[in-house]
C-alpha cells in the first residue's frame, strides 16, 4: 500500500474509530444505570430514522450546524480561531429580525434577500474588530472573539428588551420583537418535497436554508481546492514563511477568511428566526456557535465533511429525545457521547498527524541517503 493510500485510509478511519470509542464509553454509562446499550442504540436508530417527523427534525437541526461548522472551519483553514461565531450569529440573526419587522410593504423577492444581507452584514461587522486587532496590534483572536460574544449578548438583550420589544407583549413575561412581515419569511421545503413524492409532516419547519447551506459547503470546498485563493489559503496554513517568500500576503488572506467566517456565521440563526419563529425572542437558541466548533473538528475543517458531521450531531440530538422519553435514559448520556467523540477525534487526528510527519521524515532521509549509499557501493566496487 502506497503512503498516500495509507494516509487516506487512516484519515477515513479516524472519525469512525472516534465514534466507536464514544459509543463504547456511553455503553458503559448505560450499563451503569441498568439499561441494555444495544436496546438503547436500537431505539435511537428506530426513533430517529423510521419516523418522518424525526428525519425532518434531524435535517432542520442540522441546518444551523452546517453554517456554524462552515463558519468555524473557514477561520481554522487560515490558522485563526474564530471563537466568536456565537456572538456573530446572534448579531446577524437580530439584524435580520430588525429588517423583518421594521420594514413593511416590500415584495418577498426583495424583503427576504434584504434580511439575509442584513444577517451577513451583522456577522461581518462583529468579526471585523477582532481580525483588525489581530493584524494591527497582534491581539489574539481567541481572547477578542470571546469578549465580543459577551458584548453581543448584552447588546442584543438591550435592543430586544428596551428598544424593539413588541408593544403587544407589554405587561406579559414575553420579551420579543414584533412579528415579521410575511414576505420576510423563508419558504418551507415541504411543498417542493411533496412535488417530488417526499412527504414530511405539516408542522415541520424544514426550509430552504438547508439547500443553501449545502451549496455554500460545496462552493467553499471547490474554491479552497481549485481556486488560486484556495492555494494561497493552503500555503498560509501550511507554511507561512514559504507563503511570504512566494509574495502571498498572509494578512490579506487571514483578513478575507476571517470576514468570510463572520459572514457565514451571520447566517447560522436564520433557519430558526426566519423559518420557524417569525420573531426574535429572548429564548432564541444559543450555543450553536460553540457546537459549530465541534462540527468543524469532527469534519477536520473539510466543508463537505461538515455536512456529514452536522447530520451526525443532529441525529444524536434527536436520538437523545427518543431514549429519554421511551427508554428512560437521561439525554445527558448522549451529551457525554458527543463530548467523547470530539475528544477522541482530536486525539485520533493528532496521532495521524504525527504518523504522517514520521513517514515524511523517513522518506526525506531515504531520498538524502540514497545517493550516499549508491556512491559508497560504487567506491567499494
Amino acid at each position: 500500500m502506497s503512503p498516500r493510500v495509507r494516509l487516506t485510509v487512516l484519515q477515513m478511519l479516524a472519525p469512525l474509530l472516534a465514534i466507536g470509542f464514544g459509543a463504547l464509553v456511553a455503553s458503559g454509562i448505560i450499563l451503569a444505570i441498568g439499561k441494555n446499550p444495544l436496546d438503547v442504540y436500537g431505539l435511537m436508530l428506530r426513533f430517529s430514522l423510521t419516523r418522518a417527523d424525526s428525519v425532518a427534525a434531524i435535517f432542520f437541526k442540522a441546518t444551523p450546524l452546517i453554517f456554524a461548522g462552515l463558519a468555524v472551519a473557514l477561520s481554522f483553514r487560515a490558522n485563526l480561531w474564530n471563537i466568536g461565531v456565537e456572538g456573530q450569529y446572534y448579531v446577524g440573526a437580530f439584524a435580520a429580525a430588525w429588517v423583518g419587522f421594521a420594514i413593511r410593504g416590500l415584495p418577498s423577492g426583495v424583503h427576504l434577500p434584504l434580511a439575509v444581507l442584513a444577517a451577513l452584514a451583522g456577522g461581518v461587522t462583529w468579526a471585523l474588530l477582532p481580525i483588525a486587532l489581530k493584524l494591527r496590534r497582534g491581539a489574539h483572536e481567541v481572547i477578542t472573539t470571546i469578549m465580543m460574544n459577551y458584548i453581543a449578548s448584552a447588546l442584543v438583550l438591550y435592543l430586544l428588551a428596551d428598544v424593539f420589544r413588541d408593544p403587544a407583549q407589554a405587561g406579559t413575561p414575553r420579551v420579543r420583537t414584533p412579528e415579521f412581515a410575511p414576505n420576510a419569511r423563508v419558504p418551507l421545503l415541504r411543498p417542493a418535497l411533496e412535488a417530488v413524492g417526499i412527504g414530511i409532516p405539516e408542522h415541520s419547519a424544514l426550509n430552504w436554508f438547508l439547500p443553501l447551506g449545502v451549496v455554500l459547503c460545496l462552493v467553499a470546498a471547490f474554491l479552497l481546492a481549485r481556486s488560486r485563493f484556495g492555494l494561497e489559503v493552503r500555503a498560509v496554513a501550511g507554511n507561512p514563511t514559504a507563503a511570504e517568500t512566494a509574495a502571498i500576503s498572509i494578512g490579506r488572506v487571514q483578513f478575507m477568511m476571517f470576514l468570510a467566517s463572520g459572514a457565514v456565521a451571520g447566517l447560522v440563526g436564520l433557519s430558526d428566526v426566519l423559518g420557524f419563529f417569525g420573531y426574535f425572542d429572548i429564548d432564541f437558541p444559543k450555543g450553536l456557535g460553540f457546537l459549530g466548533i465541534s462540527v468543524a473538528l469532527l469534519a477536520r475543517n473539510n466543508p463537505v465533511g461538515i455536512l456529514v458531521a452536522a447530520l451526525l450531531f443532529a441525529f444524536l440530538d434527536r436520538g437523545a429525545q427518543g431514549v429519554q422519553v421511551f427508554a428512560d435514559v437521561p439525554r445527558e448520556v448522549i451529551t457525554i457521547l458527543q463530548a467523547v467523540i470530539i475528544l477522541a477525534i482530536v486525539v485520533a487526528y493528532e496521532l495521524v498527524t504525527r504518523y504522517v510527519r514520521t513517514q515524511r521524515k523517513r522518506e526525506a532521509e531515504r531520498v538524502i541517503l540514497a545517493p550516499v549509499a549508491a556512491a559508497a557501493g560504487e567506491g567499494g566496487a
